[in-house]
This record gives C-alpha cells, structure tokens and sequence, in this order.
C-alpha cells in the first residue's frame, strides 16, 4: 500500500533533487518544546553576518525566540519583518552602544544558505506533542510546514490535511507557527500552498514550474509542479521576501500567475525607463486577484534599484473604483515601505508630484488630466500604473466633434504631456479589443494573460451561469447601439463633459419610458421576487439588481416595497447623491458615511442587507464574495458588461457558481464580450437552460432508482409521514452498495446544479428534489465517521461491484492482474464476460486486468510494456468515447484482442529459445527497425543471450542495488558497450540501446526484490 511515509519519501526525493538536505528528526539536536535548530541557525548567522560580534548575533536568536504576545498572526507578522528586513540589534561594546542588523537569510546568493528537509519531528507545547509531516528549514528557521495524506486512502482528503494544519495552529503547538512563511497540504493528487490566516478555499495549487510554461503541461501532476515550481530555492527565497504581505487580519501569499505575471511586469518596467516609456499591459481577469497583483508590483517596483525610489501614480477612471485599490493598497503600507495618498483634487496631484524627486505612491483619477493640467513633472522615476485601461478613456487620437466645432483628445494625450518621460503600465480584468490600437499605443504590447478559464480552472473565480427572463425591451437593432454607445460615454466620463452627459441623455429618453413604464417595472418587480425567494436561502441570499438609471432604480425600490413591505431593511439603493433627487429617494440614499455604512453591511453574510439596488456604483472594483445573484435591467456591452456580471464570480464557500439573470436581453452582447476574450472563455458563461436539463436529467434517474419504492406520500402526509419515508427510504437506497453509490452520486450532482437552476423547477419537482436531498442528508447522519465525497470513492466501489457480480461465476477477480487470474480468462470464460448483461461492468474488469498484466509485464519487459501500454490507452479512450452497447462490445473485442497479443508475446521467447530475460534483452535491441533490416536475427538472439549473461555476472559482482552506485553503472555500461561493439551493433544506435538494456535491468533487478 502507497503510504504516507511513501508519500513522504516522494516529497523528500523532489527536494533532494532540488539542492535541499534530508533528515530524520530522530537525527536533530533540540529540546522538544524547541522549534529552531538552535545550533544551525547560530552558524547561518555567524557565516551571514561577518561583522557582527557574535554577542549580537545572540541577542538576536533570544529575540526570535521571545515575543511579546502569544498571538500567532502578531508574532508571525513580527518574525517575518525580521525575515525580510534583518534584526535590530543595539549592543553595548567597548564602552559604547553599537546598532547592528543581522540578516537571517541572504536573498542574493541562495546558495549561502542551509536548507533542510525534515520529517518525524516531535514538537511539544503545553504538553501536547505533535509529530507534523514535513518541515523545509531554512538556517535552522521552520519556514514551511507540510501536511500529506495518503494518496491510497481514498476516504481521506486535502481539507482533511488542512484541518490537521489548524489544529495544530490554533491548539496544540502554535509556537511552531511564528516562524512560518507558508503551508503545503497534498494528497498526492491535489497540492496548493496557502498561508496560516488563508481558507481552505484560499490554498491555492502552483501549476507552473517556469514563467513560459502551459499549465496543461502539468495537468493532474500538481505536486511536481510546486514541489519544482515553488520550491526551487532561488524562487522559494524571491517569494518569501519579495511577494508575501500583510493586512491588518491576514497574511496574502501571491499566487502563480500573481508572482510569474508580477515578475515579467517587473521586468517590463525596468526596461521601459530607459526605452519609450511604454511597460505594457497586464490581462488578469476578474476576481483573480488583480489589486494584490497590483500592490506586489508596487512593493518590488519601490525596492527596484534601476527605478531608484520612484513615485508611483495610480490612475483608476472612477472614484468608487480608485477608493477600492486604494484600501487595498493601504492596508498593505508596511509591504510598500510607505503610506498611500490619495488626491481629490487636479491641484493636489500637481503639488504632489512638483515638489518631490523620489518616493511616495499617490491614487487619482484619469479625469483630473485635462488640457489646462500642463507639465507636472519631467522625471524619468515616476511610473504610472492604470487601473482598467480602455480606449474611450485613454485614447490619445483627436475626434472632432460637430456640435462644438472642435477637436477634442482623450485623456492618454493630457496625461502623458504632463508627464512625459514617466513608465506607464496598464492593468484591466477584460481583454482589449483586438480593433482597439490605441491602448496599445499608450501602453505597450501585452505581458501576460490570466484568462477566465483558467481562474475557473484553478479555482480562483467559479463559473457563471446566465439565465434569461421575461419582460426584454425590443427596439432596433441600430437604435440599440446608439443608444449603448452614447451610454458607454457617459459611464465613462460621467461629470466631466457636461454635454455628453447631456446629449446622451437625451437620445437615450425614449428608452427610459420605455424600461420605467408602471406596468414594466411591476411585471420585472414581481418575477424578480418570485425568483429571489427561490434561491435566497441557497448561499448567502446577497443579490444585485442593476438598474437602467436612477429613475429606474427608485420605481425598482418603490415596488419592491409595495410588494415586500417587510424587506425595508433587506433592500438598499447604493449610488451617488443628486440634489434633484426627492426628499425620500434622497434619505435612502444618504451621504458618503451612508454608503461606507452599506458597504460594511453588504460584506456581511449575516446582516439584514441582502439586495442592493445600483445604476453604476458596486460594477467595478467591489468585491462580495457571497454575491451570487445579479438581476440585470440595463444595456450594456464589452468589458463593462464583463466587469459587472464579475461581481458574482468570487469564491464562496458552498458557492458553485455564479447567476446572472437578464431582463433587457442582454444575451447577443454577452456572447460579443466573450469573442473578445481567449476561445475557450467563451464557454464558461453558461446558460441557466443548461443546468435545468441536468437537473432533469438527475431527477428522471433517480425517478428510475426509487420504480419500487413509493414516495409519492411526501408530497401530501404529514411530516411523521414525511420523515418515516425519508428514514425508509434511506434504507432502501443502502439495500446495496450499488445503489447507494449511484444515489449519492447522483444526489450531489442534483445539489450542485439544483442551486443554479431552482427557480426553472415547478413546485413539484422542487419537491422532489428535497426528499431525494433529504434522504440523502438522513444517510450521512447515519455515518459514524462522515461519508466522503463519492467522487472520490468512485473507484472503490466500482471493484466491489465487480467482485459482487462476478461472486458465481468461475471468475474471482479479487487480485486481478495476477498470472493466475490473467489465465483465468480462458476462452470460456471470456464468453461468459462477453454475454453480461452489464456490458461496461464487463469492459471494466477486462480493462482492470489488462492494465495491471501489462503494468507487471514492465517488469521484465520495458519494450512489450510500452507497446501495450499505448495499445490499451487507445482502448480505453475509444471506451471513454462510446456512444452505445455497440461501442462497449466493439470494445470487449479490443481487449480480448490485447490479452491474445499478450500471450503471443509471451510465448515468442519459448519459439525462439529465449528465456523471459533474453527475449526482453532482445526487444530492447530490436525496438529500432531498421536493425532487423541492417543486421541478421540470429547474431542479435546471440546478442541478447550474451547481454543477460554480461548483466547477471556484473550483478553477482556489484550486488543487486548496482543501479543506485554512479561507479556499479558505469561498469554495467562499459561491459555492455564492449559487447555491442563485439557484434558490430551500429554505433549511431548503441547510445540508445545501452541506454534501454540498462532500464531492462535495473526493472529486472527492482522486480527480484
């Protein structure tokens, strides 16, 4: 069985391979309530600090070792300021006070530093003793914990390891945890790192080994990745150092994609100052975390020596979105070695930037840079890093515009004159349009993509679903767009050109009657409702209802309260204050306290607060995880349409997916926005359709399951009734283990999609529904010890399966793979497999045997191995591809085919007078074609002969381990070079074969063990 010391063994080999050094706790010198290496780390600091008297040096491990509080997340804090920045040490010397700062890792040279890998560890507090997986220490410091489960034992999972981590954290020895920089949890399948404030939702995998790397290359082999990926030290210490922060509640590790696209931005800055200007442009979408991206490429871009101390200006086109990466920015100070400003006024940004030459990091708006702002400064230190750039905001063509008879420029032209020898970098969460030049123009060519699917794919954002409703406005298709696109202007450029705002306004009256009529609002009002209490007890029950204007909005508001007078403290609307606004709608509204108020509220899963009501405020940059549902009466198109529905992407926990539901029609421009994006974007907004018929689907199989068992009663008895025929009927689905893994199966398949789809159900199947949930809830209470995930038992239970059916005939597969059972499947035997009933049962044992007979054919034949190994992935992919019986019996042929060809080869080695060892000796030597063509058979039977000879008596010299002695190998591979040579074997081939005879018998070895 695949342990977890086995597993461990695993982790231990990547880390060796990676320079680190391996110990055995039992090996290591310390007290077991000590959890540095007292004496390692003495000599890292003695050998990193020269200069320091050995005193200080001291002084400093007492300070490490004494905190003033017993808060992990405080002391945490604290030690990893003394990690990336160095000790504070005064010391009295001769007479005199000396100050001192004694580096515990040097980040420049990683190879002056100790690393060692350790496990069997006992760690005691409080009297509690703890033995954690795996420690990395780095000079004798514990910077990183590792949590393994068995990847064989199929009941027990990653969270399982995670849970184990906490518990260690915040019980049995949290002292082990000041000194943390991160935690790894695995099961061999899955692996991520996340830091000791992070969720479990929060630990995230690293897929990427260098920054040029597909993800896809590393698909299912999570583990090598962060093992190669993240560990690798000169990467392990950048990370630590460079791309690790805090807030006032929580420890932020930076992703993959943060760190790799963080460093190419880096990169692309630093030779942007000496070039024209241009760093180019950062495409991480939505919810993938783009303001700490951001705020890490601000910390190193203040630390970086080409830049010397710049000042960095944060341009974002909206107050509520410039507020949002400002708090973020501002709760990471410490990180950026200083405290963020933000400008309210154009005359502010002039002081700022004209009186200083180095330092400082400052948020404005795009729209303070006009024609009058002028020249604010000529240094070439200052980078400039925008916030959602697009061409109607930053476009630095002219336009003439005919009303006023003049040429009017975007404000990309009055910003780069006032700063004109600036780096400019542009951040966005959507794609630019490909048509859209003039970005790139201002900005640069892209430097790295982070797309949707693969922040779905990582886990870091969930899918969203679309649905679409009733009550759409119909107008012409060409009316439509102008209206959208003088709409668009006046999103973005709200407040500045007054008549823009104007102009749009009044092309887009006619539309408003239209989506304000009383009528409409009351028909959007009511099913909206009806759709809400639907799924409000489903997440959270936080829902967004985006309205088409502000008269909109109100009427929205106004019904809602007319129709649910009790939800006044559940309904908001959130957006700016107007004075032409009435005395009612106006309180509601309030002030800017009033909305930092709601702010407050809306994060809150458990406030009152559930609908919030906006026009344009909450669509970008605000972020509710347990926002799952946003309701949609309002035109919109490209990344603004993108940067909206976003809002319900953001992980939660219970959260599958996102809703967006749509009452304008919105349908067309959704599926535009997504052609904007990478191909296979476009299908991860799915429509709400979809999961209904899954739903059906899910519903109609276990309609089939339950044919003699009548629940109909649920529908209409009492609730003793009820729950008499929940209690029976769990019992009925564990009558076997058939049963109940299809039910639980399909039961958690149902929940998933039943939660994005419930308000498509009539009442009786949601009904339904709830007793099969139900029943399902009543067979995981009745588990001692928890039920897994099915999924992850699948696997499992498909061999008892097996067994269970095959229990009367001549076959007992219980050890499948074996030779003897591999002869079991006599002809006769394979006719009785082929006239199952239960055709993919069949394939399944078939399958299962052929793998494992040519999983142990590797042993003693690597050639034939491979061979058949392909041979049965192409079966079992046109297995995976079947569409009927047919295809599953064509399949049966296939694998009756292979276990014929299996004997055969089996057999050749007899008809050639080869032994086992021989004939494998002679594949290898034979693997290349044109051998057989160039040389005669039988100098290569005489060949292989020799070579098993050659092979056996080395072995009998250099012992049966050889292949783990660099000097055994060599002898091995002289011996066989001589031979081969002896034989005229071609010397363009012999690299190749020599290679491959000494696999054969290091496997052969390997096997006799």
């Amino acid at each position: 069985m695949f342990t977890e010391t086995s597993f461990e063994n695993v982790v231990f080999d990547y880390l060796k391979e990676l320079g680190y050094e391996y110990a055995h706790g039992s090996e290591l010198v310390k007290e077991d309530k000590e959890v540095l290496l007292l004496e390692r780390l003495k000599q890292a600091l003695i050998r990193l600090n020269p200069n320091v008297p050995i005193s200080s040096l001291l002084e400093a491990i007492r300070m490490m070792k004494n905190f003033d509080t017993n808060d992990v997340f405080t002391n945490n804090k604290t030690f990893h300021q003394y990690l990336t920045e160095g000790v504070e040490i005064s010391d009295f010397i001769h007479g005199k006070t000396e100050y001192y700062r004694v580096h515990l890792i040097d980040y420049e040279n990683p190879a002056n530093n100790d690393f060692l890998v350790v496990n069997q560890l006992e760690i005691t507090e409080d009297g509690s003793k703890k033995i954690p997986d795996v420690f990395v220490y780095i000079n004798g410091i514990p910077l990183i914990v590792m949590e393994l489960k068995s990847t064989s034992r199929e009941e027990v999972t990653i969270e399982d390891a995670y849970k184990q981590l906490m518990n260690y954290k915040n019980v049995h020895i949290p002292s082990l945890f000041y000194y943390n920089a991160f935690l790894v949890i695995s099961d061999g399948v899955e692996t991520k790192a996340g830091t000791i404030t992070a969720s479990f939702d929060r630990f995230m995998s690293w897929k990427k080994v260098n920054p040029e790397d597909d993800s896809v290359m590393y698909q299912n082999r999570w583990l090598e990745s962060l093992m190669f990926g993240l560990f690798h030290q000169p990467r392990l210490l950048d990370v630590i150092k460079n791309f690790i922060l805090f807030t006032p509640k929580a420890k932020i590790m930076a992703q993959y994609h943060q760190y790799y696209g963080m460093k190419k931005a880096i990169s692309s800055c630093e030779k942007a100052v000496h070039g024209d200007g241009r760093a180019g442009v950062v495409w991480h979408t939505q919810g993938s975390g783009k303001s700490f991206s951001m705020t890490f490429l601000a910390g190193n871009l203040v630390k970086s020596h080409v830049l010397n101390n710049p000042t960095l200006l944060v341009i974002t086109d909206r107050n509520d979105l410039d507020g949002q990466l400002f708090e973020t920015f501002k709760s990471a100070s410490d990180f950026l070695r200083q405290t963020p400003v933000r400008m309210d006024s154009r005359q502010e940004v002039k002081d700022f930037l004209g009186n200083r030459q180095t330092g400082g990091i400052v948020f404005s708006t795009i729209q303070k840079f006009v024609e009058e702002t002028g020249l604010l400064s000529e240094r070439h230190n200052i980078v400039v890093m925008v916030d959602e750039a697009h061409r109607t905001q930053y476009g630095l063509d002219g336009k003439f515009d005919l009303d006023k008879g003049e040429m009017k420029y975007g404000y990309a032209k009055y910003l780069r004159e006032a700063l004109p020898n600036a780096t400019y970098i542009a951040f966005t969460g959507t794609p630019i349009e490909t048509t859209d030049k003039s970005t790139y123009g201002v900005f640069g060519d892209l430097i790295d993509v982070y797309d949707m699917t693969q922040a779905v794919d990582d886990g870091a954002t969930v899918k969203i679903y679309y649905e679409s409703r009733l009550a759409k406005v119909q107008l012409d298709e060409r009316k439509l767009q102008e209206i959208d696109d003088e709409y668009w202007s006046m999103q973005v450029n709200e407040g500045v050109e007054d008549y823009v705002v104007e102009q749009s306004q009044k092309q887009m009256s006619r539309m408003e009657q239209i989506i304000t009529h009383p009528q409409r609002i009351h028909e959007v009002v009511s099913d909206l409702i009806e759709h809400y209490e639907q799924r409000q007890d489903l997440v959270a029950g936080k829902a967004m209802i985006v309205a088409y204007s502000r008269k909109a909005a109100w009427a929205m508001y106004q019904e809602i309260m007319a129709q649910r007078p009790e939800w006044k403290n559940k309904v908001r609307m959130v957006m700016t204050s107007n004075n032409q606004d009435e005395e009612e709608m106006a309180k509601l509204i309030g002030n800017k306290n009033t909305q930092k108020q709601y702010e407050a509220e809306f994060r809150d899963v458990n406030s009152d607060f559930k609908i919030v009501i906006v026009v344009d405020m909450w669509l970008t940059g605000f972020d509710v995880p347990s926002l799952d549902t946003m309701y949609i009466d309002k035109p919109m198109k490209a990344h603004n349409l993108m940067q909206a529905i976003a809002r319900v992407n953001r992980v939660y926990e219970g959260k599958t997916g996102g809703l967006v539901v749509d009452y304008i029609g919105l349908k067309k421009e959704l599926f535009d926005a997504l052609k904007t994006y990478t191909n296979r974007d476009q299908d991860k907004i799915q429509e709400n359709e979809e999961a209904k018929r899954l739903a059906l689907d899910y519903i109609e199989v276990l309609r089939n399951m339950f044919h003699y068992f009548d629940y109909s009663d649920f529908f209409t008895e009492s609730d003793r009734r009820r729950y008499e025929l929940i209690r029976d009927g769990a019992e009925y689905v564990q009558l076997n283990e058939k049963r109940k893994a299809q039910f639980m199966d399909t039961t958690k398949r149902l929940k998933d999609v039943f939660k994005i789809c419930t308000s498509l159900l009539d009442k009786q199947m949601k009904q339904e529904v709830s007793y099969f949930i139900a029943v399902r809830s009543f067979i995981m209470k009745t588990n001692k010890t928890g039920t897994p995930d099915l999924k992850e038992v699948n696997n499992r239970i498909s061999k008892m399966l097996e067994e269970a059916i095959l229990g009367d005939e001549v076959l007992v597969l219980t050890e499948a793979g074996s030779s003897d059972n591999f002869d079991l499947l006599t002809e006769e035997n394979l006719q009785k497999l082929q006239a199952m009933p239960q055709k993919n049962i069949a394939a399944n044992i078939l399958m299962r045997v052929m793998k494992e007979k040519v999983d142990s054919l590797k042993k003693v034949n690597l050639v034939k191995s491979k061979e058949f190994s392909e041979k049965l992935q192409r079966i079992l992919e046109q297995y995976n591809n079947r569409h009927d019986e047919e295809d599953v019996y064509l399949v049966l042929e296939e694998l009756i085919k292979l276990k014929d060809a299996i004997l055969i080869s089996i057999e050749e080695g007899t008809q050639l007078d080869l032994t086992y060892e021989e004939k494998a000796f002679f594949d290898v030597l034979t693997e290349d074609l044109e051998i057989l063509e160039t040389m005669d058979r039988e100098v290569l039977l005489m060949i292989a002969k020799d070579l098993a000879k050659v092979i056996n008596d080395t072995i009998k010299e250099t012992g049966d381990e050889w292949y783990k002695s660099e000097r055994a190998q060599a002898k091995m591979r002289t011996k066989i070079k001589r031979l081969l040579r002896k034989y005229d074997y071609p010397p363009n081939k012999s690299e190749q074969a020599i290679n491959h005879v000494l696999e054969q018998a290091e496997l052969q070895c390997m096997s006799m063990r």
